[in-house]
């Protein structure tokens, strides 16, 4: 679903998750079939998923058109997933979606339940500044192994990847970031970055901090693009949008005042449309959507049918000439 870059936005994705295999394939072919700009599964040692890049590589020949992407994956520690074996899975999905791949990497949550999880299965969880660096050595190795080159360096050996890449010289590289130290790995490294489950007023912020960055690295600010994370709970009338963000709320068991439900699209079409062009006027190029009513497929289509044509009306208003 692409809208111009000049107007509100221009790719909308989906993200899905969860185990069920069947209802996994409709929801791709529905995205698909909408005209959504990407779909992405999550990938980690949760119990919500399968094998990530297993089932990247499924979705990669089910699909034609969107592009194809784990929703985050890590590479900060060889026993989560060593470069060699990342470039290797990112070349063969590459392959099998015909050169529709984003490599999309995240550095790991901050808090403690999350570092449990990955210690429980052996994998180390170093401290937030050890895991930045060990990705963006990661970045620079899987470039490399796609540019046909032989590395040797941390624990490589005259190491080769072959074959290379559809896409040259290799996949966009997106990064998930959020503190001022991921943010200049994002302005070092990316191609496009992730903020996730913010309101307008903090991605503005977050933005502005890495265009300087990026300035201060001398790379354009169009270089990178940008998406945003956000939940939404479509409501069929003005009326519903309270009810649906209790609802929301509840099913994750936040109180009403949590930051994380300022964050959620929670309204009718109009609302959210308008929620959505906030979004665009801080900066974002993207949105990353869950749909809280996954794996059903009502909301995802009535986001097409009745927000789209008002994210383009947005566009074309955007993008009209003053009267003179």
């Amino acid at each position: 679903m692409a809208e111009e870059r000049s107007g509100v936005l221009i790719g909308i994705g989906v993200q899905t998750w969860g185990t069920d295999v069947a209802a996994l394939v409709r929801y791709w072919a529905a995205a698909e079939r909408l005209g959504y700009a990407r779909v992405t599964y999550g990938d980690g040692l949760w119990s919500f998923t399968h094998d990530g890049w297993t089932m990247l590589g499924a979705l990669a020949t089910m699909t034609t058109r969107v592009r194809v992407g784990p929703a985050v994956t890590y590479a900060f520690d060889p026993a989560a997933h060593h470069p060699s074996w990342l470039a290797k899975r990112a070349v063969t999905v590459d392959h099998l979606s015909g050169g529709r791949l984003d490599l999309r990497l995240a550095i790991g949550a901050e808090d403690r339940a999350t570092a449990e999880v990955w210690r429980a299965h052996g994998i180390a969880y170093p401290p937030a500044g050890e895991r930045i660096a060990r990705l963006e050595e990661s970045v620079e190795i899987v470039r490399a192994l796609w540019r046909g080159e032989t590395v040797t360096r941390a624990g490589l050996s005259q190491a080769r990847v072959e074959p290379v890449p559809i896409q040259r010289p290799g996949p966009p590289v997106w990064i998930a970031a959020m503190g001022p130290r991921a943010l200049a790995l994002v302005a070092r490294q990316a191609d496009g970055w992730e903020a996730s489950y913010v309101t307008p007023e903090v991605f503005g912020g977050l933005w502005r901090t890495l265009q300087r960055q990026l300035a201060e690295g001398k790379r354009a600010t169009a270089s990178v693009v940008r998406s945003v994370e956000l939940d939404v709970a479509l409501a069929t009338s003005e009326g519903d949008a309270p009810r649906m963000r209790d609802e929301f709320c509840a099913a994750r068991g936040l109180d009403r005042a949590h930051p994380l439900a300022a964050t959620v699209l929670a309204g009718d079409p109009e609302t959210i449309a308008a929620r959505i062009a906030e979004y665009a006027n801080a900066g974002a190029t993207d949105l990353m959507l869950g749909f809280t009513d996954f794996p059903s497929t009502a909301m995802l289509e009535a986001f097409a049918r009745e927000v789209r044509p008002r994210l383009e009306a947005l566009s074309r208003r955007s993008t009209t000439p003053p009267a003179v």
